[in-house]
């Protein structure tokens, strides 16, 4: 485990030269939009800058400045004198890019997630914080790199989709006081929100159709359940990106303490983890090797479908009792 430093953090950024940014596999607006204005800032200080990530970078995030540029792990082929996980609350959550971490000389963490460990050998870590942008808009602060509009648009995304667009608890006065820094620096927020909450592709309606048809309830309603298969993927064409959101319809069912979507996908069952206040699952998540936030958590179960829905629901019960 390494120093856990902002100062160590920001000098390595001024001293470095070559920089691979990673993004969370399943990535979400938060990663992408940290990786990606934090790409623009070492670009503008003159560093080489590469971005991966073991995913598919949702669509909706397509206005976002270098959005086309991800390469996938098996795509690069160079060492890097810094490597940042960006957003990552533990090294699984790398996925096929962990390898490039580890090989490069300086391994660097930025994240808010309350379960990181600080397994970077230097960490800048705000546990609790309510996005990983909102460190990235304080690095670009530290650095002196003026935000430019293409910056705002990728810090401003991050900050609203982690926020439930500046609904969750974890918005702070921090969090609005950034928000309007970065509309006044030109970030489009009516355009984010359009994009990002005002619009959905018919795929993605499909498999809501899905998700309300198979939605369950056990414990007497305290718990939610969603399961998503391979076939129901196929058959709507809908992302893996696309459907994370969709745990959120079991919570908001009167009643409901605990919710879970998990989605059958090539390489074992996502489970997307949702809890009212003051509920955790967090400690869920941890258990089964994933991390987040307490009331928003993921982990990634390599079993069958059945077995790993059966597994996460056990704990819950436990905790509903």
């Amino acid at each position: 485990m390494g120093i856990e430093s902002r100062e160590a953090w920001l000098r390595q950024i001024r001293e470095g030269k070559s920089f691979l940014l990673i993004s969370h596999i399943n990535p979400d607006g938060d990663t992408v939009g940290s990786v990606l204005g934090l790409r623009l800032a070492l670009l503008s200080m003159g560093k080489t800058v590469t971005i991966v990530c073991d995913g598919d970078i949702p669509r909706n995030m397509s206005m976002l400045t270098g959005y086309d540029l991800y390469l996938k792990p098996d795509e690069v082929n160079a060492v890097y004198d810094t490597a940042i996980a960006v957003d990552i609350s533990s090294k699984d959550m790398m996925g096929a890019s962990l390898p490039l971490f580890e090989a490069a000389q300086v391994k660097m963490v930025l994240d808010h997630h309350a379960t990181n460990q600080a397994y970077g050998e230097i960490n800048w870590i705000r546990r609790g914080e309510a996005a990983c942008c909102q460190l990235v808009y304080d690095a670009i602060m530290e650095l002196g790199v003026t935000i430019t509009p293409e910056m705002a648009n990728c810090v401003l995304l991050g900050l609203s989709t982690d926020t439930g667009h500046f609904e969750y608890a974890s918005t702070s006065s921090l969090t609005m006081h950034t928000a309007a820094e970065l509309v006044d620096a030109g970030g489009d927020l009516p355009r984010i929100t359009k994009l990002m909450y005002r619009s959905q592709p018919m795929r993605r309606i499909q498999m809501t159709k899905i998700a309300y048809r198979k939605m369950h309830f056990e414990c007497d309603g305290q718990i939610g359940v969603i399961e998503l298969t391979r076939d129901d993927f196929t058959s709507t064409g809908c992302t893996f990106g696309e459907v994370d959101g969709l745990v959120n319809l079991a919570l908001e069912i009167e009643g409901v303490r605990f919710a879970y979507l998990a989605s059958e996908r090539e390489n074992g069952i996502k489970i997307s983890l949702r809890a009212a206040e003051p509920d955790v699952v967090n400690d869920v998540a941890l258990h089964f090797g994933g991390g987040g936030h307490a009331q928003a958590a993921g982990c990634t179960i390599y079993e069958p479908l059945e077995t790993a829905s059966a597994m996460v629901l056990e704990m819950l019960r436990e905790k509903a009792k």
